[in-house]
C-alpha cells in the first residue's frame, strides 16, 4: 500500500471511530495518521505488496470469507457446546497454484482466520515454484475437500489481488483439476 493510500485509510478509520466527519476531527486524524506513518514506517522495510486490487472481486472474497467464518464459527461452537466429540484432525498439504507472497499470505491469514482450521507451516520450493500451505482441520473428510476448501479461497484472492496473468492461470488450473479443459 502507497503511504499517501495508508494515511487516507487511517484518517477515515480515525473520523469512523470517532464518529464525527467534521473538518476539526479529519484534520486531527490526518495529523496523527502522518505522525503514526512516519514514526511506525522504519526505513528499508516493505511490507507484503499486493500488485493489483479489483474493487467487485474484493467484495465477492470478503463476502465468501464472512460466509465461511461465520459457518465455522457456528460449527466450532455447536462442537463445544454438545456432548461428545465429533472432531476428526488432520493435516493436510495444500500445494498454491500463484507464489506470490502476497497472495500466499493472505490465503494462508484467511485459513488461518476460519474457526477449525490453521495454516501450520508453508513450505516453498528452491526454484519459485508456488509453495505449499500445511492446512490442520479439526472437521476432516477428507484431503479432496479441505484441497477444494482452500483452493477456493485462492482463486477468490488472486481475482480480487492478482495480475490478469495470474487470473488466467488459476482460471486455468481450476479448469484442469474439474476436467474442463
Amino acid at each position: 500500500m502507497r503511504l499517501p493510500t495508508l494515511v487516507l485509510w487511517l484518517t477515515l478509520l480515525w473520523a469512523l471511530l470517532w464518529g464525527d466527519f467534521s473538518a476539526a476531527s479529519l484534520l486531527a486524524g490526518l495529523a496523527i495518521a502522518i505522525a503514526v506513518v512516519v514514526i511506525a514506517r522504519p526505513t528499508g522495510v516493505r511490507g507484503i505488496q499486493l500488485t493489483t486490487f479489483h474493487p467487485v472481486s474484493a467484495l465477492v472474497y470478503l463476502g465468501y470469507f464472512m460466509y465461511q467464518l461465520v459457518k465455522s464459527n457456528l460449527q466450532v461452537a455447536w462442537e463445544i457446546i454438545t456432548p461428545g466429540s465429533k472432531i476428526d484432525r488432520a493435516i493436510v498439504a495444500v500445494p498454491m497454484h500463484v507464489s506470490t507472497a502476497g497472495l500466499v499470505t493472505l490465503v494462508g491469514n484467511s485459513v488461518t482466520l476460519t474457526p477449525g482450521t490453521l495454516t501450520v507451516d508453508v513450505r516453498g520450493s528452491d526454484n519459485d515454484s508456488p509453495p505449499t500451505l500445511y492446512i490442520h482441520v479439526l472437521h476432516y473428510k477428507d484431503s479432496a475437500t479441505v484441497r477444494a476448501s482452500v483452493y477456493r479461497l485462492e482463486r477468490l484472492v488472486v481475482k480480487a489481488f492478482g495480475t490478469r496473468q495470474q487470473v488466467a492461470a488459476i482460471d486455468a488450473a481450476v479448469a484442469k483439476v474439474s476436467g474442463n479443459d
